[in-house]
């Protein structure tokens, strides 16, 4: 594990994640950050402490998206995974996406300014967490040293809502086995429906910064759709989309728009909203297949098969815009790590 981090360190970062391989625990990875850490000149300490969370965060990304969901130990949309001793979790299990950003974050230190290079690792590390719906870990561990060392900074105060309201109202989304149930009108209990007003009222404090606007009223529109408000959601989703220039979240705004036109009984609408979003993300299966059927129901026939062959023959099959959207900063994470590899060269 030290070599591998010195071939990290010394630029060789490809093949220094290639030798972590999949059977690895997060004991094993983490002991072997520590002890690469102790190892070198202690006024290199600070430096080898950012190397080692980088790495640590690159291999738990790679590691855990290398493998097929259907094969990832213990997965599930829930949370729930056992075995629950870190010493026996490998990199391939749902837990890994906690124990290890958490382990790289506390290395970072509690105090002192944050430059470029911390912000980047702090930030791949709260994508990580959510892209493993780590909520708990990242709500009570994570975001309260984070508000400190990064007090104003956006993507934290976002994190910081998600991570409570998510925790608050679990799952919204319902899957089944290895395929995801994008969208569907589940009838979600009182239990989880009397909360969502709260859930509006923590993501309106966040209107306030426009470079959070835009995704803030989306979010508060899945809320919306989740409670079947659908005139509320349409408002919520005009208010996205004159707000966002990012162009998936743009996506995710048109489809939704058109699931609820749906919805509506206003199938033009509907295909008006799905096109706009299918320029977007062509190969996106769900997105197809809804558009693909109202097509077909209005007798275009020909152009709804051949938006139904590019999407599922599509070489690489995109993440669903629902997941994208649950999953938050995780859409970051590979540019932040990118950026890290830059700058500790």
């Amino acid at each position: 594990m030290t070599a591998a981090i010195d071939r990290y360190a010394q630029g060789d970062h490809d093949a220094a994640i290639a030798t972590v391989t999949a059977p690895t625990t997060v004991a094993e990875l983490l002991s072997g950050l520590e002890r690469w850490i102790a190892a070198g000149d202690p006024a290199a300490r600070e430096r080898r402490g950012r190397v080692a969370a980088a790495f640590g965060l690159d291999a738990v990304w790679t590691i855990t998206r290398s493998v097929h969901r259907a094969d990832r130990e213990n997965w599930d949309a829930w949370g729930r995974s056992t075995p629950s001793q870190a010493d026996r979790v490998r990199l391939t299990n749902h837990l890994a996406y906690s124990y290890v950003p958490r382990w790289c974050i506390q290395r970072l230190g509690a105090t002192g300014p944050v430059d470029a290079i911390d912000r980047t690792l702090w930030l791949a590390a709260v994508g990580i967490m959510e892209n493993g719906s780590a909520w708990q870990v990242l709500r009570d561990d994570v975001l309260p040293l984070a508000r400190k060392r990064l007090p104003d900074d956006p993507r934290v105060r976002l994190a910081e809502v998600l991570s409570r309201t998510n925790h608050d109202l679990g799952a919204l989304r319902l899957t089944h086995f290895d395929r995801d149930d994008l969208l569907q009108d589940e009838d979600f209990p009182s239990s989880v429906t009397r909360r969502i007003p709260a859930a509006i009222r923590a993501f309106e404090t966040l209107l306030d910064d426009p470079g959070l606007a835009g995704e803030v009223e989306l979010r508060i529109a899945y809320l919306e759709i989740r409670r079947r408000e659908w005139p509320l959601a349409l408002q919520r989703l005009d208010r996205a989309r004159a707000r966002l220039a990012e162009p998936i979240l743009l996506a995710a705004t048109d489809f939704f728009t058109g699931f609820v036109h749906e919805r509506l009984k206003q199938p033009d609408a509907a295909i008006d909203a799905y096109r706009r979003a299918h320029a977007i993300v062509p190969t996106m299966y769900n997105l197809a297949a809804r558009l693909a059927a109202l097509l077909y129901l209005r007798n275009e026939r020909e152009e709804a098969y051949a938006i139904l062959d590019r999407a599922f023959n599509a070489p690489v099959a995109p993440q669903e815009l629902l997941i994208t959207l649950e999953r938050a900063d995780a859409r970051f994470v590979a540019a932040h790590l990118k950026d890290l590899r830059a700058a500790l060269r």
